[in-house]
């Protein structure tokens, strides 16, 4: 996946978001034990051990979820220790994250296939990730992935791509969206402090959203925009003035399969470190949007 390539973002017809989200919380998935942190400040300092192997590209994989649901979110990325020629890993956010029983069925002319219910299955998501790459410098990605399974697996197992959303696809195999393929991002350097920071900006657009730093530019005033995402780059604190934005990635409907406001999801960082690598770095949330308390069943 772009979450393991040398490192490396679904659900039914969107639901209008709710001030409590009854359901149960998604579970982390970090057998290491690698991310710290809770609420709005994550870190991660980890050594991974692992030598690639023909069975195993010996990345590690990791993600943390916040203990609420959301829409989107602010978020500073710092990724510590960093050399010219060094990539010890990526680091990024995923959101919408859902299980597989919150699908729909497939039906394809007089067939359905009907997704497995499971309290844990497959899952579906957003992704960014980012990195600093020997010769290349600062890199980023966004992607969706469907149906997985196994995090530990290369690209998540995600081996097939499609290029648009279908309800129901979580009934299939582990696919992929690459919605931006890895693109250099020129205005991110190392700092003297040996640091790389950028900051990511991820909201919804609807009729009438008021979501994102930036929403009045991109929030549409038609029907024609709703059920967008927008991925916003900046290379500094974007609710101060002197913020460049660096980049934007625009997330249509045919991809993210929603038509208006969706509802509130889990969210958290990820992480991959290069096997023999140490990554150390930081996420430090400023905002999550529409964040709502998640009630256990």
């Amino acid at each position: 996946m772009k979450l393991s390539k040398k490192l490396a973002f679904l659900g039914a017809a969107a639901l209008l978001a709710t001030a409590v989200f009854v359901g149960c919380t998604e579970e982390d998935d970090d057998e290491a034990g690698a991310i710290s942190g809770s609420g709005k400040k994550y870190s991660v300092n980890y050594t991974n051990e692992k030598t690639a192997t023909t069975e195993s590209d010996g990345v590690y994989r990791a993600y943390k979820t916040a203990g609420t649901r959301h829409l989107g979110a602010l978020v500073k990325i710092t990724i510590k220790n960093q050399e010219t020629d060094s990539h010890d890993g990526n680091m990024g956010f995923i959101w919408d994250l859902k299980q597989s029983k919150d699908a729909s069925s497939v039906v394809e002319g007089s067939t359905t296939t009907a997704p497995a219910v499971t309290e844990k299955g497959p899952r579906n998501f957003f992704a960014f990730g980012c990195q600093w790459q020997k010769g290349l410098g600062f890199r980023y990605y966004v992607s969706r992935y469907f149906n997985i399974t196994d995090i530990q697996a290369k690209n998540f197992g995600a081996s097939s791509k499609v290029t648009t959303y279908k309800d129901g696809i979580l009934a299939t195999e582990p696919k992929e969206i690459a919605v931006q393929d890895w693109k250099k991002l020129p205005g991110v350097k190392i700092n003297s402090d040996k640091t790389v920071i950028v900051w990511a900006d991820i909201y919804p657009v609807f009729k009438g959203s008021k979501y994102g730093i930036t929403y009045a530019e991109t929030a549409c005033d038609t029907e024609d925009q709703n059920g967008y995402w927008i991925v916003d780059l900046y290379d500094s604190d974007p609710t101060q003035t002197g913020a460049n934005k660096l980049d934007s990635v625009i997330i249509d409907s045919t991809v993210t399969g929603y038509t208006a406001k969706p509802a509130q999801a889990s969210a958290g960082v990820y992480m991959n470190v290069q096997p023999q690598s140490t990554l150390t770095g930081a996420w430090d949330f400023s905002n999550f949007y529409a964040e709502a308390e998640v009630v256990e069943e």
